[in-house]
């Protein structure tokens, strides 16, 4: 497996962006990869929630303080392999979930964001060259929000998560060709909640579906997910990966990561030589 950053964005909220983010995570860590899963949601951190049984203590240094250099990488970083179990090391890098710290980081300058893009680019090396992590996952913000903007930039392959919802394709579309495309970045669709889980469609239904999405999007869809109700209704401090790993949906994304793993090495390599 090649050392990779993979941004998981969306042009809205309420896509199961983060839901995919954090099993993703999961599927690699339970696999052996060595994972790093970083909140760059600012203005709605959730991460800290999801794996609160893995954290043990107060969170003493939280992504918001690297960025703004009061403290290392490493110190932004918490190990919660041994929590679930994982056979890979999982670090988490927080966001701070305070209203303060969410005030803060929305009051901050243009010159604060050259600095912070700098800083991502700088944690991505350390994570990928001295602590032996080779998936970097990236939870945006949605929507094209200046940390959300970072995080795609600083990323080897962006996934743009959308439902069927028309106002949210509608976004999903102008967010491609005006950002993923301005900065002719490597980036899939991944469609998700797509009919309940219920409904019986045959292969050739996704095919079409696939087929009709990518010639709107003009960007490669990499997978399909069902809506599943156990899923939406689940508590969010559950890891499918870890509690549930024969769920369907799990099956679904694993085939998800299976194929980002199989995007053209030469592909990345050109991008971060442009970088």
């Amino acid at each position: 497996m090649r050392k990779k950053a993979i941004s998981i964005h969306s042009s809205r909220g309420g896509t199961g962006k983060t839901v995919i983010a954090t099993n993703l995570a999961a599927i690699y860590a339970v696999k052996g990869v060595n994972v790093a899963l970083l909140d760059l949601d600012f203005c709605a951190p959730s991460l800290v929630d999801v794996f609160s049984k893995g954290i043990s203590g107060s969170v003493k240094h939280w992504l918001n303080d690297f960025l703004d250099g009061r403290c290392r990488a490493e110190q932004a970083l918490i190990d919660v392999s041994k929590a679930y179990g994982l056979k890979g090391k999982l670090l988490l890098g927080l966001a701070n979930p305070s209203i303060e710290a969410i005030r803060n980081m929305m009051e901050k300058s243009r010159a604060w964001e050259v600095t912070a893009v700098k800083r991502l680019f700088s944690l991505r090396s350390r994570l990928f060259d001295a602590m032996d992590v080779y998936c970097c996952i990236l939870d945006t913000s949605p929507g094209v929000q200046y940390m959300s903007v970072n995080a795609v930039v600083s990323s080897d392959i962006a996934v743009a998560v959308a439902t069927l919802d028309s106002l949210d394709l509608k976004g999903l579309e102008n967010m491609l060709a005006e950002l993923y495309d301005a900065f002719a970045k490597r980036s899939v669709v991944l469609i998700n909640k797509v009919f309940p889980e219920t409904r019986v469609w045959s292969s050739d239904e996704q095919t079409d579906l696939i087929g009709k999405m990518e010639k709107t999007l003009k960007h490669r869809v990499i997978g399909v997910i069902p809506c599943y109700c156990d899923v939406l209704q689940a508590k969010r401090t559950s890891l499918l990966a870890v509690d549930k790993p024969y769920h369907p949906f799990l099956r679904n994304l694993e085939e998800v990561a299976e194929k980002l793993d199989g995007i053209k090495e030469v592909d990345m390599e050109e991008q971060v030589l442009a970088e």
